[in-house]
């Protein structure tokens, strides 16, 4: 079994795989759509993709991804701390520089500036600390320090503590409601036209049904301009047969459905112990 993520070695997408995945062989590519392109044509047997951030929001590559690939869904999903650890290559050597992606220093800059030293941007986080040389301070995931054997200076250098990613498990599966019942469903809604409240029609059904949204993305459908899918991210438990009769009222209403995936809304899977 393979696994696809969004590299290099040692991101936050990696530690997301050995968290969903930890006997896959890992294998990093440079972007959503080569992840998704390899499970669609069956070279890899799930794609781990970033797809909420409780800081920056959805993550809308993942999203686009998807929805181009009908065939592919959300099977599981693992919500990981965004926290960043120092690292050296050789702690007998002064540091004199931080070396790591613009966001992570910037996520990091008050422990920078406690410790005096100047800052230098790196492709990624993984890549800073992959790269090390002789008094440099890399700041990464934790996975860093065991892959490339770094000496690990400080622990948690990151400004804000509270900030969590939501990861997807993506396989080559139309339908992943299953008979029993799921903790939450990503759903898009692709309506026939654009008219005067069609949304609030949409959203009449969760109403109506007592399902509460946790979040509502829109994204342009390029072949048609003027109409936008509706992307519903919705908390709770739903059987196969739930999922159809929701279909079913929102085809009358004039929108097609379709079910992403099993994933629960970040914030109850952050809140978990």
């Amino acid at each position: 079994m393979n696994v696809t993520y969004l590299g290099p070695s040692g991101t936050f997408t990696h530690q997301a795989v050995v968290a969903l995945r930890p006997d896959a062989e890992a294998v990093p590519v440079a972007d959503a759509a080569e992840a998704l392109g390899a499970v669609e044509s069956g070279q890899a047997s799930y794609a781990v993709l970033p797809i909420d951030n409780s800081v920056n929001g959805v993550v809308v590559p993942t999203l686009d991804g998807l929805l181009a690939r009908p065939g592919l869904s959300i099977v599981d999903s693992v919500v990981l701390p965004i926290s960043f650890d120092a690292y050296s290559r050789d702690p007998s050597v002064p540091p004199h520089v931080v070396v790591s992606h613009p966001h992570g220093l910037a996520q990091c800059r008050r422990w920078i500036e406690e410790q005096g030293l100047t800052t230098r941007e790196a492709s990624s986080t993984a890549a800073a600390c992959r790269d090390l040389g002789p008094g440099e301070i890399g700041i990464g995931a934790r996975i860093c320090g065991q892959l490339y054997d770094l000496h690990t200076v400080a622990e948690g250098v990151e400004d804000n503590s509270a900030a969590f990613t939501q990861f997807a498990l993506v396989s080559a599966s139309r339908l992943p409601v299953r008979a029993d019942g799921d903790d939450g469903l990503l759903v898009s809604l692709f309506p026939d036209t654009n008219v005067p409240g069609i949304l609030r029609r949409l959203l009449g059904v969760l109403e109506e049904r007592g399902v509460n949204m946790t979040n509502l993305v829109t994204r342009p459908v390029p072949a048609t301009p003027g109409i936008f899918v509706f992307l519903l991210f919705l908390s709770g438990s739903f059987t196969a047969d739930d999922f159809e009769a929701m279909s079913a009222e929102w085809a009358a209403l004039g929108a097609t459905a379709r079910a992403l995936g099993r994933i629960s809304p970040l914030h109850e899977l952050a809140a978990k112990p």
